[in-house]
């Protein structure tokens, strides 16, 4: 019957099954009752799934370990080598904790049978989303961990300034439960849905972060999304993929526009030299693209074209190393390969990836949230703005540290009991969808704010752009809450009552993200805005914190936590900041 629900209890209680959940339960297990709640499949949904992907430490660390790294590399010099990767907008506290724990997390992984398949550069081990999860799934099995599958967080519960637990959503039986959990792991991922175009699945919808900030947790550096390049735009059966970002730095190619062009010769000779020999070409190759889009000069489909045939097809054939028989995660592109063979171009473009911005924390795994504690992507602050570093090192180092302090805090403290009038108000929110007869479809209303994220918060940012959005965004709300309606009305089995409480999700974060965008008048990583093309040392080398405060959104900008690297001054152009920043990094 609505409006009732189920009690459980859990000690911790973390929310997601991807690398950071799975990392941060298995820490977490050493000493409480530990539950994940996870709205896909157990350990085969999410952003972790779908990882290319490498793992990464120090060079001198992975030659202790038994590979072929550099032994003249260091902790310290991959220290600073991130901090100037993130323009450095980084929490050093963070990076610190990410270098210091990356040798013992990736050992662990390779001794609960993460398999690797070679090395990418002197600190790189390759691997895939799915040997790490599977090395995570096999471990979180041995400690016993609880598991509800197909369960929705859908808010936080807090009580005397503390978590109490959290409320979920069963996706299939409709049921609404209330999980008391003395302390709360976040590792929900990112938000890439919110993208008409992404690398992502659509499971990842910002619901982490969305109760998060309603909840009163402070979030960080929300402007800071990175896009990825070269991902396939058309044919439809391959959207989305990074099959050919990955190949065209294994083997090369060339991208080129409408008029068989390769534009990207028209760039500084150094940045073009950067864009196809380092991953710094997400965001140069990605502001490119879009340049030749809006130059009218892109593909059919608003991308441009890929095509092998200045590359001799015998070098090719030599990437199946890493894609036996032309197959990538579970899809065969061998007819894709095919027609790259007879001279055809592919069409690709820059798509939603990663979000340097998210849950702000320290380097215990700590919010501003007494019991709440974060990891993995649905995090900023560690990367600043612009992640080169490997996100799987970042889930694996964050899981551990937030399950450990979860742990530790909730054996040391009473909690109190989730009051009722706040599971109450929480139940009413979720439940809006379904009780109103009117108002707006969320599978509608999805479309038009992906369409309209993709061009006001996408690559290349200028301030009119930004100010439409907004505009767009305000008149989709109403109130504190959406006035979103599900037409079907039977709680089991609706995934259009899902879809609303994820647009409202979206939506909330979206506006976050543009603000802030709007906000920080200057280029730096990620983040390009046209009509401020400079990097501003002087006035924006600062975080952008929000929280949620008396129904609306309150700014305030933090020095960058800072240990012993020194923080530049001085503003310069875009192109040479990134120059600059890549002649400086210590292992090149």
């Amino acid at each position: 019957m609505l409006g009732e629900y189920a009690v459980c209890q859990t000690d911790v209680l973390v929310v997601g099954s991807g690398g950071a959940g799975l990392r941060s339960a298995i820490a977490a297990a050493n000493g409480a009752k530990v539950t994940i709640a996870t709205k896909g499949p157990y350990a085969r949904s999410g952003a972790s799934l779908l990882a290319g992907a490498d793992v990464m430490l120090d060079g001198k660390s992975l030659s202790e370990l038994g590979f072929p790294g550099k032994p003249d590399d260091s902790k310290e010099k991959f220290f600073k080598d991130v901090l100037i990767e993130g323009f450095f907008l980084n929490n050093q506290k963070l990076v610190e904790s990410f270098v210091d724990d990356a040798p013992a997390r990736v050992k662990e992984l390779i001794d609960w049978g993460m398999e690797v398949f070679g090395m990418e550069d002197e600190r790189a081990l390759m691997t895939n989303g799915v040997q790490i999860l599977n090395a995570l799934r096999r471990e979180t099995k041995r400690k016993n961990v609880e598991v509800l599958e197909h369960h929705m967080i859908t808010d936080l519960l807090v009580d005397d300034a503390r978590i109490s637990g959290a409320l979920a959503l069963n996706l299939h039986t409709g049921e609404i439960i209330v999980i008391k959990a003395k302390a709360v792991v976040i590792a929900t991922g990112g938000w890439q849905s919110l993208f008409s175009f992404s690398t992502a699945s659509d499971e990842l919808s910002g619901d982490g972060l969305g109760a998060a900030y309603r909840a009163g947790a402070d979030l960080i550096n929300l402007e800071m999304i990175t896009f990825c390049p070269d991902v396939i735009l058309y044919p439809p059966r391959y959207k989305g993929s990074i099959f050919l970002y990955i190949l065209h730095s294994l083997v090369g190619g060339r991208l080129l526009d409408n008029r068989g062009e390769r534009f990207m010769l028209k760039y500084d000779p150094r940045v073009f030299e950067i864009a196809t020999t380092t991953e710094w070409n997400k965001l140069i190759i990605s502001r490119a693209t879009i340049c030749e889009v809006e130059e009218g000069k892109g593909s059919p489909h608003g991308g441009v074209w890929y095509s092998l045939n200045s590359t001799p097809w015998n070098l090719v054939e030599e990437a199946q190393e890493f894609f036996p028989d032309w197959k990538f995660q579970g899809t065969n592109y061998s007819p894709l390969m095919e027609k790259l063979r007879e001279g055809y171009g592919v069409e690709v473009g820059a798509a939603g990836h990663y979000f340097e911005g998210g849950i702000k924390i320290n380097e215990n795994g700590e919010t501003n949230i007494a019991g709440l504690y974060a990891a993995g992507e649905c995090t900023g602050g560690l990367f600043g703005a612009n992640r080169v570093s490997a996100a799987t090192t970042e889930m694996i180092v964050q899981g551990a540290r937030a399950g450990r302090n979860a742990t530790k805090y909730a054996q040391e403290t009473r909690v109190p009991d989730p009051s009722d009038k706040k599971i109450q108000r929480a139940i009413e929110r979720v439940l809006q969808p379904l009780r109103r007869k009117d108002g707006v479809s969320p599978l509608k209303l999805r479309k038009t704010i992906q369409e309209a994220a993709y061009d006001g918060l996408g690559v290349i940012r200028d301030g009119s752009k930004l100010e439409r959005l907004i505009e767009k965004i305000e008149e989709a709300e109403t109130g504190d809450f959406l006035q979103l309606v599900s037409s079907t009305k039977r709680p089991h089995h609706n995934k259009e009552w899902v879809e609303a409480l994820e647009v409202n999700n979206l939506l909330q974060i979206l506006d976050i993200s543009a603000k802030s965008a709007l906000k920080r008048e200057e280029s730096r990583g990620v983040h390009y805005r046209r009509d401020y093309p400079e990097v501003n040392n002087d006035e924006w080398l600062k975080t952008l914190i929000v929280r949620y405060k008396d129904g609306r959104i309150e700014f305030r900008t933090e020095p960058v936590v800072t240990t012993d690297m020194k923080l530049p001054s001085g503003t310069m152009s875009y192109d040479d900041s990134i120059k600059k920043a890549v002649r400086d990094i210590s292992h090149k």
